[in-house]
């Protein structure tokens, strides 16, 4: 404790330089002991220009005693194409991009997003605690190229009462980062958004984000400030993230931690008792085929220590650090189960359950939970525990979230499929089942939103 303590007390000055180049003071930067700087954490360079911006904005903000309007749309770019030395940085063993740091970039995008959302544009009073309640989608809508330079931006979409939907996307940038940035010297009010569906096909990735606002004190919900909704095309995203939220309560209502599956679902599981236990029984005789693997035999596991070059400003861990082990694990799973690498298509519905504290023990498990032998597909799931040793051993292990990934393989690609051989792999299975037959709506929300006018 007294470790986690002086941990959310560090402070140190440092030198940054705003995008005009003039030395930034220190003071406007920390606001007093709740800010860390991010330069200090080890984070990207795009993590970083992110969340320093956002300190220039509301300086900017505070001499006008305007509104943080530019908080409303924030974009940052991955010059790939433009800067070698930065691609260096993102590059994979395979000659792709390491999507494990773009997941780390997008959470710090929501992050920042919503503290801007959130600002009160006072000095005296320490900033809300903002915590990411759960990334609701993540669509790779094509491979991010290594020679192109890539824009990331982020808005808020919908707001609740405590709540926020941070909207995200990827997409390449055809006329490159240098001529984007003449643009903006004249025309820095557009928010580009409203006209990205003439652009379509340059868009890459999707990602939604549920940020929650917390009173830094005692940790209760608190209201945020409201969208003010001024042209149809803000209603419109406004409307969608509301049936998003309803879909997602629907989703709770009906899972298999509230209500036992369906009389469809338990009749497939009565057909797959039905298969393995002709395998598993020597009377019958019969050999289990090679194609067919034990969902037992799929699992990995890795175990890691908290670092504080990993915490976020409340001093904890980064929610992004914690998407990208999660994803990495779930990618060597996928490929020592598919013996070939796979295709990233899309991230499911993290919750983020608890903080992760610093110096914990991570405990991470993958596992194969369902194959779809038509699409050529399979669902991941990936639990994070967090092992406290200084705990009774019945209390050391905490469930702080559970990530669901799907990947897909190249048609001409022979997919191995995977079947339970218990009722708690069963249920796996079926949720593993639910997701990926759920995929193609998701898709078509996902186009939803790029339309100008509804369907």
């Amino acid at each position: 404790m007294r470790f986690q303590n002086s941990l959310r007390r560090f402070h140190t000055s440092v030198k940054l330089l705003s995008t005009d180049g003039a030395e930034i003071s220190k003071n406007k930067l920390v606001q007093l002991k709740w800010s860390v700087v991010p330069q200090l954490r080890g984070r990207s360079e795009f993590t970083n220009r992110v969340w320093i911006n956002r300190f220039i904005i509301k300086q900017k903000a505070l001499k006008s005693g305007q509104p943080i309007i530019e908080g409303r749309y924030t974009e940052e770019y991955l010059a790939f194409k433009s800067d070698p030395g930065l691609l260096e940085e993102y590059i994979n063993v395979y000659g792709h991009i390491r999507f494990g740091k773009i997941l780390e970039d997008l959470d710090a995008m929501a992050g920042s997003v919503a503290y801007a959302h959130c600002d009160d544009l006072r000095d005296d009073t320490p900033p809300l605690t903002i915590v990411t309640a759960s990334l609701d989608r993540i669509d790779l809508l094509r491979n991010i190229p290594t020679t192109d330079d890539i824009k990331i931006c982020g808005f808020v979409s919908y707001v609740g009462r405590s709540s926020m939907e941070i909207s995200i996307f990827m997409e390449i940038v055809p006329e490159g980062y240098a001529a984007v940035m003449e643009k903006k010297v004249s025309n820095e009010k557009q928010f580009p958004w409203i006209h990205r569906g003439k652009d379509r096909e340059n868009v890459l990735l999707s990602a939604k984000f549920t940020m929650v606002a917390r009173n830094p004190v005692d940790g209760k919900s608190v209201q945020v400030n409201q969208l003010s909704l001024e042209t149809d095309e803000e209603r419109r995203l406004f409307k969608l993230g509301a049936e998003q939220k309803s879909r997602k309560q629907v989703q709770t209502l009906t899972s298999f931690e509230k209500k036992p599956p369906t009389y469809e679902e338990m009749t497939l599981l009565h057909e797959l008792y039905l298969e393995y236990r002709q395998y598993l029984d020597p009377s019958y005789h019969i050999p289990k085929p090679a194609e067919v693997v034990w969902m037992k035999d799929t699992i990995k596991q890795n175990l890691l220590i908290c670092m504080p070059q990993h915490r976020n400003i409340h001093g904890n861990i980064f929610g992004g650090y914690l998407m990208r082990v999660a994803y990495e694990l779930a990618f060597t799973t996928s490929t020592i189960f598919a013996k070939t690498r796979p295709n990233f298509t899309s991230l499911d519905d993290i919750v983020f359950k608890k903080p992760v504290p610093i110096g914990s023990f991570l405990s991470l498990t993958s596992q194969i939970v369902y194959t779809d032998m038509e699409t050529n597909s399979f669902q991941v799931k990936v639990k994070a525990d967090v092992i406290n040793p200084t705990k009774d051993y019945q209390d050391q292990v905490d469930n702080t979230n559970i990530f669901w990934f799907r990947f897909k393989l190249d048609d001409d690609i022979a997919l191995q499929r995977v079947i339970p051989r218990s009722y708690d792999e069963s249920i796996r299975y079926l949720e593993g089942k639910r997701r990926s037959e759920s995929y193609e709506n998701n898709l078509r929300n996902t186009e939803r939103f790029f339309n100008d006018h509804e369907p």
